[in-house]
């Protein structure tokens, strides 16, 4: 860390104790982002070298990363540190746990071992990035509580809890420069929606339908209803998919987005939600049949699903909307990346490989088996009112 940041810094590789892990942060970030990209920061955490042979497990998740770091921007004069509105502390942050499997912010860590997670910066920080300008997202070092030696095997239906002395993780920086980052208004800078005509020859024809109240009151929430339609003649075989990219699948022409008026345009609204997700776990071998995020459609029929979106920092809303303000959601369209001829039942024994986190595009096979690919156009759009 150079001498301007070094008045920011808590802890250093001078901090760590010899009695506990050596654990080191590296943060990566990706060169460049447009409209259409989050603000992902992949934080790495390395076992060094110790003088301790065991594994050990330690609890660090998303709110242990966002709540403290902190931004800088590069200037003629020097680095100049963004005040950034911190979040809420966290009790939970400091409570104990019951080691179950589950939670993805328990980790492991044999010597020289490393974990990965994925976090998307919230909105907070990614409103002080203008484009052309360079940064320093700086992690300025801190403590890990909840600790212990052993796997998380052994710790299976036990507490986890405070252990003294605390683990260091020392300071960690990375650098951003912005080519292009902003808010996108509908039709211009935006790549535009999957059309009906780029839908591939000899792969099912399915479409979206969204439906949501016309009004919506300042203090509550827009559900919208999901529907996406098997469009194939009586007799035509049955089909079976990955539901989960008409959830939550997200690119420059894929997804969900909201849109608020302003004058004559559309403003593109963002997600101010915060992502934690660990990416170097095994992969996880699924039946296609038994998994809640695939489904089977016969020919006509409709699978459903829904979205809610609210404000007050629990979704997509934004903070400051009014009443009167209108609203546009629309589904961009999709690329699915498994599907396959036959039901349920013809699939009772099929198994496709997810990523670690689950919520990802199947890893194998890569090529959908070489089936023709599936692209669903966009859907209609729908509008709402503030009351």
């Amino acid at each position: 860390m150079d001498q301007e940041l070094a008045p920011f810094i808590l802890f250093t590789e001078h901090h760590v104790r010899p009695e506990t892990p050596h654990l080191k942060l590296e943060l990566a970030l990706g060169s460049k982002l447009t409209e259409d990209s989050g603000c992902h920061v992949l934080a790495t955490i390395h076992r060094a070298g110790d003088s301790h042979e065991e594994p050990c497990i330690f609890r660090w998740g998303r709110h242990d990363a966002t709540a403290a770091f902190l931004l800088f921007h590069h200037t003629p004069d020097g680095l100049r540190k963004i005040e950034i509105a911190s979040e809420p502390p966290s009790a939970a942050v400091q409570a104990p746990l019951v080691v179950d499997g589950w939670g993805i912010s328990v980790r492991e860590l044999a010597p020289g071992g490393r974990v990965r997670s994925m976090i998307t910066l919230p909105k907070r920080y990614r409103t002080e990035l203008v484009s052309g300008e360079k940064y320093e997202l700086v992690w300025p070092g801190g403590e890990i509580a909840i600790w212990d030696w052993g796997t998380e095997k052994q710790h299976a239906g036990r507490e986890l809890g405070v252990k003294s002395p605390k683990i260091c993780l020392p300071a960690a920086r990375a650098t951003l420069e912005f080519n292009k980052f902003g808010q996108a208004t509908e039709g211009r800078g935006s790549p535009p929606p999957i059309s009906a005509s780029e839908r591939i020859p000899g792969a099912p024809i399915m479409s979206v339908m969204l439906e949501c109240n016309k009004n919506v009151p300042q203090a509550g929430v827009a559900d919208v209803k999901i529907s996406v339609v098997y469009e194939a003649p009586a007799g035509s075989p049955a089909i079976t998919f990955h539901s989960l990219p008409f959830q939550s699948w997200y690119g420059p022409r894929e997804g969900y987005r909201l849109y608020r008026r302003r004058a004559n345009a559309w403003e593109s609204i963002e997600d101010d939600t915060t992502g934690f997700m660990i990416v170097d776990d095994p992969d996880v071998s699924i039946h296609v049949s038994q998994h809640e995020d695939f489904a089977s459609l016969q020919p006509g029929q409709t699978w459903t699903s829904s979205d809610r979106l609210q404000g007050q920092g629990l979704g997509a809303l934004p903070d400051d909307m009014n009443v009167g303000d209108v609203f546009r959601y629309v589904f961009k369209g999709v690329e699915l990346d498994w599907w396959d001829w036959g039901d349920s039942s013809d699939h009772a024994e099929t198994i496709v490989k997810l990523p670690c986190f689950i919520k990802g595009r199947v890893v194998d096979p890569k090529d959908n088996g070489g089936r023709p690919k599936l692209k669903v156009p966009a859907s209609n759009s729908i509008e709402f009112t503030i009351v």
